[in-house]
């Protein structure tokens, strides 16, 4: 009988965990303070807590809890297309955030042998999403500023599947100007 772990795929087995921030409740825990206390300017969430609007919204519909919910995000879907002209409902994916879009976006677009660019310093999620895929991605080296122009990308966009840019970059919050995305 083969153990689980020979059987998982090599390149599974020997992904890294990526932390990023929201180790707050461990970090209470040895200062000997409430979680609230402590700003973590690693991880995007907001420190002021969830909007007036949300917990409304929120509570309004604690009575659906015991349902699924709509796999489809079909009225989500609706109402973002009939906000923004051109946009068609079936050309609309919802996800629990940027991160699970951006592993499916990996998952479907890619595969062995693509090649994928990606900023470094950055949020290290993309690289894992990347590696996930059986791939190592090329590493694209920011200017002396922390800036990530397109010249940068340039010399390696060749042959690459896919590239990540973001703006503002995390973890360096170096926003990239218009004029130098052109």
């Amino acid at each position: 009988m083969k153990f689980t772990s020979r059987l998982g795929r090599k390149n599974i087995k020997n992904l890294k965990p990526c932390v990023h921030g929201g180790e707050v409740w461990e970090a209470a825990s040895k200062l000997g303070l409430r979680a609230e206390e402590i700003l973590d300017f690693r991880s995007s969430v907001n420190p002021l807590g969830p909007s007036k609007k949300a917990l409304e919204s929120i509570n309004a519909n604690l009575t659906h809890i015991s349902s699924y919910p709509d796999s489809n995000s079909t009225l989500l879907r609706k109402a973002i297309a009939n906000r923004f002209e051109g946009i068609r409902v079936d050309n609309l994916i919802a996800g629990n955030g940027s991160t699970e879009l951006f592993y499916l976006f990996v998952e479907t677009f890619m595969k062995k042998g693509d090649a994928a660019l990606i900023p470094a310093p950055t949020f290290g999620e993309y690289e894992r999403a990347v590696r996930k895929m059986c791939e190592a991605p090329k590493n694209v080296k920011p200017n002396q500023y922390f800036l990530f122009t397109p010249d940068a990308f340039e010399c390696d966009l060749k042959g690459a599947k896919i590239f990540f840019f973001y703006n503002p970059n995390n973890p360096t919050s170096v926003l990239t100007p218009p004029e130098a995305r052109a």
